[in-house]
């Protein structure tokens, strides 16, 4: 077990499963007058690992590197200046993917006068080793929420996959990552969702406390567009985000209900019992049902010809599929 004292200006990382809330974390937490939560950059689930042969600490590899991140459309999110961020990261020394992360979020935090950075992408859970070798002080808050309201909610979004079983087995395979590797790391902090929406100022209170930081109203009542730019963004990332600033409301927790079928519900149940009964979020039936049973197969089935047919179709076109699209990768 890490002992850990909180430092005033070390990183805040945001995880968990997409749709668990990080967004609405992210909004309170960038409300406050000395914290920048940056927007999304999946800089270790994607560029990263799509650069990985890339050595960044020549001239030619990293200005190579820089130009497709500092003109994609993930970068002109953060209304920061290129040139600049650039200055900032060579400034460090020699490049490196962890100077490019560092320097990139820095520059978003002095852009918008904020004196502590941080960064909410929730995939970032599976690179918490990473994270940690680069800032060993870094502090993580990891969102938790009813897997059946974060499949419910994936199954609604364009990017997700449109398979049930999916999202369920990606929650269960999240917490048992929390609890086998980061549970007693003092540097990762827990936080469920429902409890942040039921009492949001008694969350936020031990949350700063976590952090090291003083609480302060304006993390609930001063929520705005100005800490959580909408920069260059379009359809339902503007409604997410947009959505993400109203008044807070406990409508969004069993929401679920009302939107899964009985048979969808048996088999989210299924995938992530008996662990998410640990966090009070008791299954209604630990086995599948009949019309379960064969939708999950049938889900199955499709996803493994999904994949033989995207591996024909990019044979055949012989084009590269298009990996870092639906996270703004793409030129602006």
């Amino acid at each position: 077990m890490m002992s850990h004292f909180p430092s005033s200006d070390a990183p805040i990382f945001i995880v968990g499963m997409p749709r668990s809330g990080t967004t609405l974390l992210t909004s309170m937490l960038s409300a406050h007058p000395r914290i920048a939560i940056a927007p999304e950059t999946h800089y270790l689930c994607y560029w990263m690992r799509q650069y990985k042969n890339l050595k960044l600490s020549s001239e030619q590899g990293f200005s190579s590197f820089w130009q497709v991140l500092s003109d994609s459309q993930r970068f002109s999110y953060f209304g920061i200046d290129a040139n600049k961020t650039r200055e900032r990261i060579l400034a460090k020394g020699s490049p490196s993917h962890q100077h490019i992360f560092e320097g990139w979020l820095e520059e978003y935090a002095n852009s918008i006068n904020k004196p502590r950075w941080g960064e909410k992408t929730p995939l970032h859970y599976q690179h918490l080793y990473q994270l940690f070798t680069w800032f060993p002080n870094a502090q993580v808050i990891w969102i938790l929420r009813d897997p059946r309201a974060v499949a419910a909610s994936l199954d609604k979004v364009p990017w997700a996959s449109n398979y049930i079983h999916v999202h369920a087995k990606r929650w269960h395979e999240s917490i048992l990552s929390f609890e086998r590797d980061w549970k007693r790391d003092s540097r990762v902090m827990l936080l469920q969702y429902e409890n942040l929406i039921q009492q949001p100022e008694k969350c936020l209170i031990g949350l700063c406390q976590f952090l090291g930081e003083t609480y302060t109203p304006d993390m609930l009542t001063t929520r705005s567009e100005a800490n959580n730019p909408l920069i260059n963004r379009q359809g339902w990332a503007v409604q997410h985000l947009q959505s993400a600033l109203q008044p807070i409301s406990n409508n969004a927790i069993y929401k679920w209900q009302r939107e899964l079928a009985a048979h969808q519900i048996e088999i989210i149940d299924s995938l992530t019992f008996p662990n998410a009964t640990k966090y009070n979020y008791v299954a209604n039936s630990s086995t599948v049902g009949v019309h379960g049973r064969f939708t999950l197969t049938l889900e199955k089935l499709r996803i493994k010809l999904d994949r033989k047919l995207a591996y024909w179709r990019t044979r055949l076109t012989q084009q590269p599929r298009q990996t870092g699209k639906h996270i703004g990768a793409a030129p602006k």
